[in-house]
Order: structure tokens, then sequence, then C-alpha cells
């Protein structure tokens, strides 16, 4: 059972990708530079590349193994993980996690504590995407609500210590992460432009033809699968989604998603059904999707402003608002 959601997850985001590669390239009326790409799978989802420049397949190669170097590191099912280890012992001098967590500590602290990345107790409940997904009783999720804060994160340098209790889950940054991580290589290559695709956050870089015309980026439609709803026009920078679609379960005509508000131990309601971000910064892209999900439109704004990023919003209607400067085009 659970090899066979993975299996589904996995096909269902190869068609998405494959629409959303396509939009990269519509309207391009200049040729591409020289391109190579590639499709794998790392971080529990579908890796797709596309790097332009001469050295296209090394810097491929190079930045899988970064991506799947970060996967075995922040992952908490990867038993010899870092993150297993800060969970299992409670400290851990890590300069990389270290300053993920200094950066999650602050999204948590301007979000109200709705994003929190010491959820994982709850969400382990849950186990949503996992052969166990339920419903857990209400008394089990108060129960580890109580482990839940991100004040029980103490940074010092490289040194991360947890409160007793404290269990981390980074699924709503490691993305972003990566994507910052690739940034990083590619500033140091010889590339002459990339897109960089690892699940819902992506990665638009330098230029892919001579005109420097801007990257197209398709926002998934969020009730039509492998369909799109529009498309965000973009020079360069982080694009991250999160969406009640992306892992859900349904019991008694309700659907139950992956979404987690950190202070109730359940689901995220604020009626929205997918939040798109755009900033200057991967993790911080992830991150807030996440936080204006759970905040809805309103809250999130000052949010938005803090960390001059932008948002396309969509509720349960289908109603599409934007907030901040977007360059945003709805599909007909």
């Amino acid at each position: 059972m659970k090899k066979k959601k993975i299996y589904t997850a996995i096909v269902s985001a190869i068609c998405l990708i494959a629409v959303a590669v396509a939009i990269f390239l519509l309207n391009g009326r200049n040729k591409s530079f020289d391109y190579s790409e590639k499709s794998t799978v790392s971080m529990g989802t579908i890796v797709t590349q596309k790097v332009y420049g001469d050295y296209a397949g090394k810097d491929i190669e190079k930045i899988n193994a970064i991506i799947n170097a970060l996967d075995k590191s922040i992952s908490w099912r990867e038993a010899d993980s870092e993150v297993s280890a800060l969970n299992r012992d409670g400290k851990l001098s890590n300069a990389n996690l270290a300053a993920m967590l200094d950066t999650c500590k602050q999204v948590s602290r301007d979000s109200g504590g709705v994003f929190d990345v010491t959820v994982g107790g709850v969400s382990r409940l849950w186990s949503i995407g996992e052969e166990d997904e339920r419903l857990p009783g209400d008394s089990e999720i108060q129960a580890e609500l109580k482990n839940v804060g991100y004040e029980g994160i103490s940074i010092s340098g490289n040194d991360i210590t947890l409160a007793p209790g404290v269990s981390l889950d980074l699924g709503a940054v490691g993305k972003g992460a990566a994507c910052d991580m690739a940034y990083n290589y590619l500033k140091a290559s010889d590339a002459k432009g990339a897109v960089i695709s690892v699940g819902g956050s992506i990665l638009a870089y330098g230029k892919h033809n001579k005109a420097g015309d801007k990257w197209r980026i398709a926002v998934r439609h969020p009730r039509k699968e492998n369909e799109y709803i529009g498309v965000i026009s973009l020079s360069e920078g982080f694009v991250s989604t999160s969406g009640d679609y992306e892992g859900y379960f349904e019991k008694d005509g309700r659907r139950y998603h992956h979404i987690i508000d950190a202070t109730t131990g359940y689901p995220s309601d604020s009626g929205l059904i997918s939040v798109t971000v755009v900033c200057q910064n991967g993790l911080l892209s992830d991150a807030l999707s996440t936080a204006c999900f759970i905040l809805g439109e309103e809250k999130s704004r000052a949010l938005l402003e803090k960390y001059d990023a932008a948002a396309v919003f969509i509720d349960s209607e289908l109603t599409i608002s934007t907030v901040g400067e977007i360059e945003f085009e709805k599909s007909r």
C-alpha cells in the first residue's frame, strides 16, 4: 500500500512537471541556449533540472549529488540523518542545519507560531501519505502539542539543542533549501541559466536565451490534476507552492491534508487550497507558502511584506488573488 501511494504520487508529479516545463518555453520566440535536462527522484519527490550552458550535464550531476546529500541529512525518515540524531539525542553541531533552523524560528515568530518545524510528533500522528495514515484522537493531538514550540530549539553558533520531547520535521522547508543549495552551486559555475524543480519548489536562475526572456512558471490547478491555473513570469527567483492536494485522505466526506497548523495540531482550515510564494530565497519561499496557507490571505499580507515576498492565493471557490509585486496570468 505504501509503495503504491508513493508510486502514484511520483507518476502524478512527473505529469505535472511535464506541464510546468512546457510553460517555461511558452511563447518563446528566441532560440534557447544549448541545454541538458534530467529527472530523478529525491526528497520523496521528482527533481527535474534543465541547465543551460556548455557543461550543463556535469552541472546536473553535481546538483543531484548536493540534493541527495541534503535529503540524507535532514530527513527524519533516515535513521542515520543529522535530524534523526538531533531528534534522538537532543543536541548536535552542524552549521547548515543550525542556519536552516535559525531561519525557521524567525518565520515561526513572525507567523504567530502557525508554522513550526517542531511539529514532528503531531505530523507523525497523522502520517498523511504513509501506509498508516489515520485520523488521530483529540487527546493524542493535545498530548503531542505540549512538545510543539519553536522556543524549544536553542542555537549557539553551530550547536543545536532541543528541549525534551521536541521532534523536528523539516518537510515544509527541505525542498526550498535544496533550491538554495542548487543556486549556490550555479553561482560558482559557468552555467548561463537553469530551472530546477524539487517537488513544489522551483529555482529560476540566470537566462535561457540571449534575449533574456523571463522564465514562465506554471501554477498547478488545485482541483484538476496535471493542469495549470495560471503562469508566473519572473526574471529570476524562487517559487514554492503549498496545496491541500499534495497529500491528503478523506474520511466521512472531509479532506484531511498534510499542512498542519502547529497551534492546533490539525490540518489548516483557512479556506485556502493553494498558495504560491515568490521571493529571493528558497527556504523562505517554502516556509512562507506553508505559513500563508495556514494564516489566510489577509493575515499573510504583513508577513509577505516583511520578507519582500509576493503570493498567489486560491481559495476553495477557486477565486484567485495576488499580494505583492507579482506577474501572474490566469489560464483561459
